[in-house]
């Protein structure tokens, strides 16, 4: 009977380890498909024009894509995603990285995310050869690390760290097509 008692046990613990991970914290949201320029013309945060104006090099930020969000799990329309950089960096070794805000235009309200020191957005551009493009003429396969830095509606008190992972072709230098570009929010539940 003590054996029965120690596999009941066990097998309680497995399955809420495995339920555990199966279910993590935050929300997971993915973008996918062609971008549009960046038109948005809606409010922004209080500190957003400061954050445009504190470049490197003089220049003001520049805004890039709008992207429509969906659910990673379901598939369901969330919303879309409007980004701003700055400071945007290349190398001679085929990378890329610059500064980012965004602005995610959500059904509960809006949430803002800013990259950070350390994890900006940025990757290299793949071999042709060994990662096919879809619909563009090269790969750039690469990331970010940031926070959520507040946002409206559901969202005003939203904090806490982010994180993106991207594969996104360029068409004539200019990021066109995102094969996958998920958003990783650890603290922030968007349903």
């Amino acid at each position: 009977m003590r054996g029965m008692a120690w596999l009941v046990f066990l097998t309680v613990l497995l399955t809420a380890v495995v339920a555990h991970s199966q279910h993590p914290n935050g929300s997971i949201i993915l973008a996918e498909g062609f971008a549009t320029g960046n038109a948005y013309s809606g409010p922004l945060p209080d500190f957003f024009e400061a954050w445009c104006a504190d470049t490197e090099d003089g220049d003001s930020c520049i805004p890039t894509v709008t992207l429509d969000l969906f659910d990673a799990k379901r598939g369901r329309r969330l919303g879309k995603a409007h980004a701003w950089g700055r400071d945007f960096r290349s190398t001679t070794s085929g990378t890329l990285q610059f500064k980012e805000f965004i602005l995610y235009d959500l059904r509960e309200g809006q949430l803002f995310t800013l990259s950070q020191v350390g994890g900006h957005p940025g990757g290299a551009f793949a071999d042709p050869s060994l990662v096919i493009p879809k619909h563009g003429d090269v790969v750039l396969l690469g990331g970010a690390e940031g926070l959520v830095v507040g946002g409206t509606g559901k969202y005003r008190h939203a904090r806490g760290p982010y994180s993106t992972r991207l594969k996104v072709e360029t068409i004539g230098g200019v990021f066109a097509y995102y094969d996958e570009l998920f958003f990783r929010f650890r603290n922030v539940e968007i349903r």
